[in-house]
């Protein structure tokens, strides 16, 4: 078509680009065929509002601060929708009822999601590093995404000690379709379960599946509620179950207003008809104003907009009031046309422009006219599958044809985080781990961050679990037992080094949070935190697992971190007490204890919420659209040395009057004597993953004096570790 109208005229350097534009808006520029008598243009109105929301407070959340409800308006736009469209739809048979609801479904929104997900994966593996923690999550959601549970997913996602920032997942918003296809999933039974799907109906029917909605509301409000206030927000997000209620909410809209049964004559019976229009208008503008400027508490910001919507789906009618007419208007009716698109593509474009030349003031224009152009596409494609005519497999077998291409577009995904992965991307850093790495493996073996760290809220393992986090490779050598919490495990890379250097076999278990040893109370208080409630009885679980495994020559290695002055006697008595009666006990088998003395710690970098990788320049993303965070952060060196004195003090004494205790300092490693600053860059590479985790260059800078460390010991030194401690005053 664009070929034929380019020939039809004479040449001009905009005759093409002319006939493309054309050739996408044609859909929106013509009736298109679902429009009739019962279509409601204010409808198509309120989801322009909604997706102009999201796009807004995604790109610069000053702007809408919280436009992110607008996800809320579409839950309730959709439960109204879809209610009518069954309501509207005789069957002959339950499963033809079944069928039809399905196949209009896939119609609908497959064919887009499926090219957004092929198109998205393939750019995405272009300009992110496979190496980057972000890569295989990121890929796993546009897959399961396909199947309408990446909302479970990404919930597991952000629930992991190490949760990755998924305003860097170009998938991320699909958890929003994966609610509203599971609540298309149930939703056509419970009509079944009430009486419909039958070729006839009567008010008993619409009354017992009002009362069921109403039932189910409330529950799903109450789930809602609860997940709310136990500071369980990811579950009240992320799952249909706590969702519902504003689903229903749409849903209970339009059977508590059917009025005679046709779309237009809703709301009819209200006893303030006269006033209808203006109501809706004040409603439509409190509705902007709570996508904009945020209540106190963002549980009655959810209330307001869900309660707003329905209401308005009520009130609005066709060219009535100023309200309908403005939501009516042609250029808002079309954006309201494009809106699913708009909402599939706008985030994986934003994502996209993070990784490369960043979302930035230069940048936003192009952002934009990129999120609109690939939606006119994605629009042009959804027509044609939703209303082509013909034999062809998408109309005749819509519930074959249409998760079969699912299952070949997760193959083509599947393939670019297995056998394929690495070979599109353009950067330079091919196969190079991120430095900000979190998942980590030691190769050869089974430790591995899935099996040898717990998050703080994880249930004790079972005895056995611990031999995955053991490597026993070196036959007559002893044993180095790494445990302690998320700074143990930084420690990974270093780990590798010393057994492949093949003195010590190796063992490694953390858990998120939880000291080594335990003792009470924590400079800071965190042992009394909801989330930490598993340290005491983690740190008596490993304290029996060493009484067991350890043999005469063995070292038990603690990095915990503990940071800050002791302000309290009481506090510094308990940890020497509980690092003394595990000094006892290992010493009891014939083996000793290693305590890591404290890093330096930068409370600037663990302000950076990115991926460290976009702190490398690369073709795609030039160095000056690096962010500003990207720079060094530093600290004095004497200010952190003052500010770990005490603890400092406590750990040279226990070195000292102990010989089963020997202190290994990193500090002086890390931050040289010399330095006036301690920095998280060692020259031009970054030894630190945030603001006080080590990544694996800042793991490896300690290698080799840990090794000499061990040496030294083995050897008999008298002053094994002092010399390095004492090392780090001014």
């Amino acid at each position: 078509m664009i070929r034929q109208r380019y020939q039809q005229r004479p040449f001009s350097p905009i005759a093409l680009p002319a006939a493309i534009w054309g050739f996408c808006l044609e859909p929106l520029s013509r009736s298109a065929p679902q429009r009739g008598g019962s279509y409601r243009p204010e409808i198509d109105g309120l989801r322009a509002l909604a997706v102009l929301a999201v796009l807004a407070n995604h790109l610069n959340q000053t702007v809408a601060r919280e436009g992110y409800l607008g996800v809320d308006i579409f839950f309730v736009i959709s439960g109204y929708v879809v209610t009518s469209s069954l309501l509207a739809r005789q069957a002959t048979s339950p499963l033809s009822f079944l069928g039809g609801f399905y196949a209009r479904r896939f119609k609908r929104l497959l064919p887009a999601l499926i090219a957004m997900v092929v198109l998205v994966a393939l750019l995405f593996s272009l300009f992110v590093s496979p190496g980057e923690d972000l890569f295989l999550p990121s890929m796993r959601t546009g897959i399961i995404s396909l199947v309408g549970v990446s909302n479970f997913y990404l919930l597991k996602q952000g629930a992991n000690y190490f949760s990755l920032d998924i305003s860097f997942n170009p998938f991320m918003h699909t958890w929003s379709l994966g609610v509203e296809e599971q609540f298309y999933l149930l939703w056509p039974l419970l009509f079944l379960a009430c009486g419909f799907g039958r070729a006839w109906t009567d008010r008993f029917h619409r009354r017992r599946l009002m009362f069921v909605t109403l039932l189910l509301l409330v529950a799903s409000l109450a789930v809602y509620l609860r997940f709310s206030l136990n500071a369980q927000a990811d579950q009240a997000f992320y799952l249909m179950p706590s969702r519902f209620w504003q689903l229903a909410m749409g849903c209970l809209a339009y059977l508590l207003h059917r009025g005679s049964g046709t779309v237009r004559d809703l709301g009819r019976v209200l006893p303030f008809e006269s006033q209808r229009s203006k109501i809706a208008t004040g409603l439509v503008a409190v509705l902007v104003l709570l996508l904009v400027i945020p209540l106190p508490l963002l549980l009655l910001n959810v209330l307001l907009i869900t309660v707003l919507t329905a209401m308005l789906l009520v009130l609005l009618q066709p060219s009535r009031g100023l309200a309908a007419s403005l939501l009516g208007h042609p250029w808002i009716v079309a954006i309201g046309l494009l809106s699913y698109s708009l909402f599939l593509w706008h985030w994986p474009i934003i994502v996209l422009a993070r990784w490369t030349l960043g979302v930035n003031r230069f940048t936003v224009l192009p952002i934009l006219a990129a999120t609109f152009v690939a939606a006119l596409l994605s629009y042009r494609l959804e027509i044609l599958f939703r209303y082509g005519k013909g034999e062809a497999p998408w109309q005749s077998k819509p519930l074959l044809f249409f998760p079969t291409l699912s299952l070949v577009a997760a193959g083509v995904v599947v393939g670019l985080q297995g056998p394929f992965k690495g070979s599109l991307f353009s950067g330079r850093y091919k196969y190079e781990a991120a430095e900000a790495s979190s998942n980590k493996k030691i190769g050869g073996t089974t430790i591995s961050t899935a099996n040898c760290f717990l998050d703080p809220t994880a249930p004790l393992p079972p005895d056995a679990w611990s031999g995955r986090c053991r490597a026993m490779l070196h036959a007559d050598r002893p044993t180095l037992y790494f445990e302690g919490d998320s700074h143990a495990h930084a420690l990974m890379a270093l780990v590798q080094q010393t057994l492949q250097e093949g003195s010590y076999n190796i063992s490694l278990f953390a858990r998120g949070g939880c000291l080594t040893p335990y003792f009470s109370p924590w400079p800071g208080g965190s042992q009394d935190d909801e989330k930490y409630k598993l340290c005491r009885a983690h740190y008596r679980s490993r304290a029996r697992y060493l009484q067991s495994a350890l043999k005469p020559g063995d070292r038990v290695v603690v990095v915990s971190f503990v940071h800050g002055p002791f302000d309290s006697v009481h506090t510094g008595t308990s940890y020497r007490d509980s690092v003394l009666n595990l000094a006892r006990d290992v010493q009891n088998k014939g083996a000793s204890l290693v305590v890591f003395a404290p890093i330096p710690v930068f409370a600037d970098a663990a302000k950076i919420a990115f991926p460290l990788t976009l702190c490398r320049a690369e073709w795609f993303r030039p160095s000056w659209a690096l962010s500003a965070a990207c720079q060094p952060a530093r600290v004095k060196r004497d200010r952190e040395i003052r500010v770990t004195s005490s603890f400092r003090d406590l750990l040279l004494a226990l070195d000292r009057e102990v010989p089963a205790i020997k202190v290994f300092d990193p500090f002086p490693i890390l931050c040289p004597v010399g330095q006036e600053f301690c920095s998280t860059y060692s020259g031009s590479q970054r030894i630190f993953r945030d603001g006080n985790h080590l990544n694996d260059a800042g793991a490896l800078k300690l290698y080799s004096s840990f090794r000499a460390f061990l040496a030294r010991i083995d050897a008999g030194s008298p002053h094994g570790s002092s010399h390095v401690l004492s090392s780090t005053s001014p």
